[in-house]
C-alpha cells in the first residue's frame, strides 16, 4: 500500500536552501508536494489561490522567523486563522536564534507544533512529505 504524501509549504530567507529543496525532491518525484517561497506575502498570496480556493489541505508549514523579524506573532495568527485548511495545525517555526523567549512566545499559539534551530536537517522535508528518512 502507497502512502499519501504530505504537502509542505517553505517560507525561508535562504533562496539557495529553497533551490537546493527543490532539485533534491525533484529527482525523487516529490516536487509537486513541496511549495518553496522566500516572502512570507507570496505564500499567503499562494495559500490564499491555490489552497483555500481549491478547497485543498496543507500539511505542514515551515516558517524561518527570520523572514518575518517583529511581524512574527502577527504572521502566526494570520496562519491561525487559516488552520481549517491545513490537516492538522502543522506550524513548524525554525531560526537560528536558540532563544527561551523567542521559543515560548510562538510555541503559545495551538497551530504551532514546533520550533527548530537551523540548520535543518538535509532530508528533512523530505521526511515530512513521505513519513521516513532517505
Amino acid at each position: 500500500m502507497k502512502q499519501k504524501r504530505k504537502k509542505v509549504l517553505c517560507i525561508d530567507s535562504a533562496p539557495n536552501f529553497l533551490n537546493h529543496q527543490q532539485k533534491t525532491l525533484s529527482t525523487k518525484n516529490l516536487e509537486h508536494c513541496f511549495f518553496g517561497f522566500n516572502d512570507f506575502w507570496g505564500a499567503n498570496h499562494f495559500i490564499e489561490r491555490q489552497i483555500v480556493t481549491q478547497k485543498d489541505k496543507l500539511h505542514y508549514i515551515l516558517l524561518d522567523e527570520k523572514i518575518l523579524g517583529r511581524e512574527l506573532l502577527s504572521s502566526i495568527e494570520k496562519l491561525s486563522s487559516l488552520r481549517s485548511f491545513m490537516k492538522k495545525p502543522e506550524v513548524i517555526i525554525c531560526s537560528t536564534k536558540n532563544k527561551d523567549e523567542l521559543r515560548n512566545q510562538v510555541m503559545q499559539f495551538p497551530v504551532v507544533s514546533a520550533f527548530l534551530v537551523k540548520p535543518l536537517p538535509h532530508n528533512y522535508i523530505e521526511f515530512l512529505i513521505t513519513g521516513h528518512s532517505a
